[in-house]
């Protein structure tokens, strides 16, 4: 223990609360260049979206579903089919909604998804995405296909292209929506009438909703993104729209989510800080319930290297092949090479701060990678911080293993202050009171502004090359039981600024 000012936690595991879903954390693409992840390089990409769970889940849509003209084509099937094959991946297809001939792309895709797709890797379709942004604003078609404004001509709207795609009493349970927006968008009771609607018809697979931190992308700090305050106005809000799918015994998933909206902000986003938003922000969203997260990486990058949104956990870089080289589009700018002479160039997975806070998190749910979570959260609670003025926050989780009656117990701890220094007293049930595995999310040289030199549990993707692997070999301590004052016992450690720590206690 270093002479900082402790914080005392506590952990209860007579008090379970929500189980987590066997793959909470997925990822959200736009179609534009989805095809990136399954073609030459698909080994590297395998290694990234392998890592989130034996079989990871894949949201395609966003703003390109209601903006698309024509149905993707042969090159993205076979690339979806592909990566299916070599990682296991479930989808969910964004349909469109805002077009005119909404039906008809909606059946093609469908059709498409259900022709070249193996049985159940398509787990359900999204139908449309954020509606009340839609450039005529929230509303919907009548039977003409004349636009009507308001929820009303909406909901109407909604529930004539849904029976249309999975008619009433066909057993074909597979749309979700409305794809709000964000949280604080439109009133709870909305969603309810489109869920209630679509369970009585039963074409509802599932309601989903957007979430995204409600502040000023221009002007906002790592410290106000990361603060307690920021992070309960969402919840608050995120919990009401629980609450109702609850009721209605509907999984309610957060389609789209990140840091930031419209991307996330360079020097934020992409840093610890934004990795630290990740991680924190998907303990809680299991912990009140979502059904899925995934984090949105919109089209990941462009052949002509223009980055993709800071936001993103894995951008997409490319290279393009000349004789024995490998030239990135600028190179070939500043060689004056014509792309035109080229064969296409060839997509390969750069690993940003965010990503490590997946790491973080399939490590902490799931108990490694390339597993399905099996874990339900129990109570862990900060009881007193004493001089210790770090934004600390505690997560524990208790997960049963196939050979264990009480499984091991998982702690994980976040500091996210950038600069306050604190130790970490936790107190556990007496069974976990033994000496215990300890490993850490560490920040590179610039603390909370790092982008690069992060680590989790000592392992790196700096200098990893083209190919996705993670660098270095795995680093665990051994952390031994302390006991205390009060006859309790746990485990003391060191919690510096801008790290995490996991704890995982044998049962």
């Amino acid at each position: 223990m270093e002479k900082w000012p402790t914080a005392i936690y506590s952990v209860d595991i007579s008090q379970a609360g929500r189980r987590v879903p066997d793959t909470l954390l997925a990822t959200s693409h736009e179609y534009n260049r989805i095809y990136d992840y399954g073609e030459e390089y698909i080994h590297a990409w395998a290694n990234v979206f392998g890592k989130l769970s034996s079989s990871p889940i894949i949201r395609v849509g966003g703003a390109s579903q209601d903006k698309m003209k024509k149905v993707p084509g042969p090159r993205v099937w076979k690339a979806l089919k592909a990566l299916q094959e070599r990682v296991n991946a479930r989808y969910i297809f964004g349909l469109p909604l805002w077009q005119k001939n909404a039906v008809e792309l909606s059946k093609e895709i469908m059709a498409l998804a259900e022709k070249h797709l193996a049985p159940g890797a398509v787990i359900g379709y999204e139908l449309g995405n954020e509606p009340e942004f839609w450039p005529a604003g929230l509303g919907g078609r009548n039977e003409k296909g004349e636009w009507r404004g308001g929820f009303d001509a909406f909901a109407t709207y909604f529930h004539r292209v849904a029976q249309q795609l999975a008619p009433c009493g066909s057993g074909k349970r597979v749309l979700s929506g409305p794809g709000w927006g964000n949280v604080n968008t439109q009133p709870h009771n909305w969603l309810a009438r489109i869920m209630w609607t679509g369970k009585e018809c039963g074409y509802m697979w599932e309601v989903n909703v957007h979430y995204y931190p409600y502040i000023d992308n221009t002007t906002v700090s790592a410290g106000e993104l990361l603060s307690q305050s920021l992070q309960d106005v969402g919840l608050d809000k995120y919990r009401e729209y629980q609450r109702l799918a609850d009721q209605g015994w509907m999984r309610l998933r957060i389609s789209e989510t990140n840091s930031l909206y419209g991307g996330g902000r360079a020097g934020l986003s992409d840093t610890a800080a934004g990795m630290f938003w990740v991680l924190d922000a998907l303990c809680e969203m299991a912990k009140a319930g979502a059904g899925g997260c995934h984090l949105h990486w919109g089209i990941g990058g462009a052949p002509d290297g223009t980055m993709g949104q800071p936001n993103t956990g894995v951008q997409t870089n490319f290279f393009y092949k000349v004789g024995d080289k490998r030239l990135e589009y600028k190179q070939l700018k500043e060689q004056r090479i014509s792309v035109a002479s080229l064969a296409e160039p060839v997509a390969w997975p750069s690993i940003h701060a965010p990503w490590y806070a997946y790491l973080a998190w399939t490590s902490f749910a799931h108990g490694g990678y390339k597993k399905l979570a099996d874990a339900t959260f129990i109570n862990a609670k900060l009881d007193k911080a004493q001089f210790c003025k770090a934004n600390t926050k505690i997560h524990a989780l208790k997960i049963h293993a196939l050979k264990a009656d009480n499984g091991d117990l998982r702690i994980m701890l976040l500091n996210k202050d950038a600069k306050a220094d604190c130790n970490a007293r936790i107190k556990v049930p007496a069974q976990y009171c033994k000496t215990s595995e300890l490993t850490r999310l560490l920040p590179g040289p610039q603390g909370m502004q790092s982008k690069g030199g992060i680590s989790w549990q000592g392992q790196t993707y700096d200098n990893a090359g083209h190919d996705g692997e993670i660098q270095g070999e795995k680093v665990v301590q051994m952390v031994q039981r302390r006991s205390f004052k009060d006859g309790r016992c746990g485990f003391e450690i060191a919690l510096p600024a801008t790290t995490a720590a996991l704890i995982v206690s044998k049962a």
